[in-house]
């Protein structure tokens, strides 16, 4: 089986790659719907050649390669995407586009024409259809480089080549699959076509079955590509089974806000190196493909201070649970920041020195915060149990149980009055000191 691929290191360029593989998917769907044709036996499969593949019985109807980068503006930015790939001794010794078939680390015969060769970018490419001589013309500075392979740039609306990376809330390539959902409820006369809520319930249902198929491939480590058939997509687009909408929605808007963390912080020239990028994009990978109900107990782990949540059924209860400003600021700030020891998903932060839990609290009325906390029933004993919770601006040198007024049971189960918090030794901490100590473990540890 081939390596496993991704359109690049970033968590921003993860998230563009599945959307851009979703809307040519869409896109196709309603081709074949229109010409009245079978979708049997179609399906999306990704990272097997390129980023993904359009497949029917026939085989590769189209290929599609996705390069996230922002500083692409010339084709000489996109140069190994448009060379002749190269094998030797089962070893790739030059790039370029797989559009031959690999067998044994051999490059066979061509599976993609020259018209199903596409190449997905999130700048535009100037002069990338130009000879040389038209090029150099034009431009002094850039080198032109050869398309001996007729690589095409993606269309995603009339003469409109390329589409900004996925961060943010508000993103393109979601509008454009919004788009497609919405044309084929149109076609199939759905009374709810247009209304936008409807479409992305379907359209996250869309994604949860991606990411489903994703986590075997890359959290399960099951021997698969990640693969979804148009007649399964269609399903949900025929509302068959619209569930865990709002689990998706959170776990959605809590990867953007990590997308656009990355992004901020190279626009801004902030210190994000190598080392942080990835512990970042390997945090959210593991937060981003926990199962529904880990990842609602995640959610409210890190939010000790908000109680009675229930059941995650409702999108009025998201603002509360996926605060940007406190994920960007405590959870990716620690991620970011801490060099001297890593963070581990299933403490909810970091095991050096008594333990740390990392919450999204901000506020500074000590007394409201620990009573929040303590009224929280969701909550269980192995919570307390750690030495410090990490929020925004608070280090206290009181256990979070001292002082609390709250006389109703925790800990998930009914305790007597004198039981109450008996091994709760956890104070809060700061962001700022939990860095500067996790840090400092972490040098006298070297």
């Amino acid at each position: 089986m081939a390596d496993k691929r991704n359109a690049t290191s970033s968590w921003s360029g993860y998230l563009h790659q599945g959307q851009a593989g979703l809307l040519v998917a869409l896109r196709e769907i309603n081709r074949i719907f229109e010409l009245g044709a079978s979708l049997d036996g179609w399906f999306i499969i990704f990272e097997n050649a390129e980023d993904f593949d359009i497949k029917n019985t026939m085989g590769v109807f189209s290929r599609h390669q996705v390069k996230a980068k922002k500083a692409a503006n010339f084709p000489n930015s996109v140069g190994d995407v448009l060379g002749t790939q190269v094998y030797a001794d089962g070893v790739l010794a030059s790039k370029g586009f797989q559009f031959k078939k690999l067998e044994g680390g051999v490059l066979t015969e061509i599976e993609v024409d020259e018209d199903s060769r596409f190449l997905h970018v999130i700048t535009e490419i100037q002069g990338f259809n130009l000879n040389e001589t038209d090029f150099d013309e034009l431009y002094s500075k850039p080198n032109w480089v050869a398309n001996p392979h007729n690589i095409k740039l993606y269309e995603y609306e009339d003469e409109k080549f390329y589409c900004p990376l996925v961060t943010g809330e508000n993103s393109t390539l979601e509008s454009y699959c919004l788009r497609e959902i919405e044309i084929y409820l149109e076609s199939i006369n759905h009374p709810e076509a247009s209304i936008k809520d409807f479409q992305l319930r379907i359209y996250f249902s869309i994604v949860n079955a991606l990411d489903l198929q994703i986590k075997h491939c890359h959290v399960d480590n099951v021997d698969m590509y990640p693969t979804m058939s148009f007649l399964t997509m269609v399903s949900l687009l025929n509302c068959l089974e619209l569930t865990n909408y709002f689990i998706t929605l959170m776990k959605r808007k809590f990867a953007l806000i990590a997308s656009e963390y990355i992004a901020d912080s190279y626009e801004y020239g902030d210190d994000l190196d190598k080392d942080a990028l990835n512990r970042i994009n390997q945090s959210m990978l593991e937060i981003y493909h926990l199962s529904n109900d880990q990842f609602e107990m995640f959610i409210k782990y890190i939010n000790p201070n908000e109680i009675n949540i229930g059941n995650v059924d409702s999108a009025l209860i998201i603002p509360n649970l996926i605060k940007k400003d406190n994920i960007e600021s405590i959870f990716l700030n620690c991620i970011h920041k801490i060099e001297g020891a890593l963070y581990m998903l299933e403490d909810r932060g970091y095991k050096e020195d008594g333990g740390y839990i990392v919450s999204l609290i901000s506020g500074n009325n000590v007394k409201i915060i620990k009573n929040k906390i303590a009224a929280n029933s969701e909550l269980t004993r192995d919570f307390f149990k750690k030495s410090y919770l990490i929020n925004y601006e608070i280090t206290d040198p009181d256990n979070i149980t001292d002082l609390v007024d709250h006389k109703s049971s925790n800990w998930s189960g009914n305790v007597g009055e004198s039981d109450k918090f008996f091994k709760g030794g956890m104070k809060l901490i700061s962001v700022s000191e939990a860095i500067d100590k996790l840090n400092e473990v972490g040098s006298h540890n070297e």
